[in-house]
C-alpha cells in the first residue's frame, strides 16, 4: 500500500494539531481542488501540478494558517495564487479541452444513450470553454463561486477584494458567458 504524505486526511489531522483549529472540515476531495484549477488554468497538466505545489504548501506553511477561515479556503488561497503566477509566466491557451480524456471514453454506458451523453459532453465542454475564455479575474470568482460554493465572502478573503467587488465581477461574468453561450442549447 502506497502512503499519500499529501492526503485530505493527513492535512486534516495536521491542521488540527499544529493549529488547535477544527475548522478544517472539508479538506476531503482533492479533486475539488483539480477541478478548480484545471478550469482556471485550461490545462489538465498544470492543474494536476497546481494541486500538488497547493498541498505541499499547505504541509510546509501549515504554521502560518491564523485559522481565520477554514482551511479549505486557505489551501484555495494558496490555489488561486500558484495559478495566478503560472499564468503570468505563460500564457494559458484556453481553446485547450477542459474535459478529462476518461470522461469523454465514458460514452458507451448502459443507462443513457450514446447520443445523449455525447450531447451532455459537448454541452459541458461548451460551458468549460466559455469559463476559460473569460478574463482571469471572472474565471476565478465564477470557478470559486459556482463550482466550489464558496460565499461572496470567503471569495472577497481569500482574493483580498471587497464583497462589492466580488459581486460586481460575477454579474460581470455571468453576463458574458450568457454572451458567450447565447443561441447554444443548454
Amino acid at each position: 500500500m502506497r502512503c499519500n504524505l499529501f492526503s485530505p486526511n493527513r492535512l486534516l489531522r495536521i491542521g488540527r494539531a499544529r493549529t488547535g483549529v477544527d475548522g478544517c472540515e472539508g479538506v476531503n476531495d482533492r479533486d475539488a481542488l483539480l477541478r478548480a484549477a484545471s478550469l482556471l488554468l485550461c490545462d489538465r497538466h498544470l492543474a494536476e501540478d497546481a494541486v500538488q505545489e497547493t498541498l505541499l504548501a499547505t504541509v510546509t506553511r501549515i504554521g502560518q494558517f491564523r485559522g481565520e477561515s477554514s482551511l479549505y479556503s486557505w489551501m484555495y488561497a494558496i490555489m488561486l495564487r500558484w495559478c495566478r503566477r503560472q499564468q503570468s509566466r505563460r500564457k494559458i491557451d484556453s481553446s485547450l479541452s477542459l474535459m478529462p480524456s476518461d470522461e469523454l471514453a465514458e460514452f458507451a454506458g448502459d443507462d443513457a444513450s450514446v447520443e445523449a451523453r455525447w450531447e451532455s459532453a459537448q454541452r459541458t465542454l461548451r460551458v468549460s470553454r466559455a469559463v476559460g475564455d473569460l478574463p482571469q479575474a471572472y474565471r476565478e470568482v465564477v470557478v470559486l463561486f459556482y463550482q466550489e460554493d464558496f460565499s461572496v465572502a470567503e471569495i472577497s478573503r481569500m482574493i483580498g477584494k471587497p464583497e462589492g467587488t466580488i459581486k460586481s465581477l460575477l454579474h460581470r461574468a455571468r453576463r458574458k458567458l450568457a454572451e458567450a453561450l447565447e443561441g447554444d442549447e443548454l
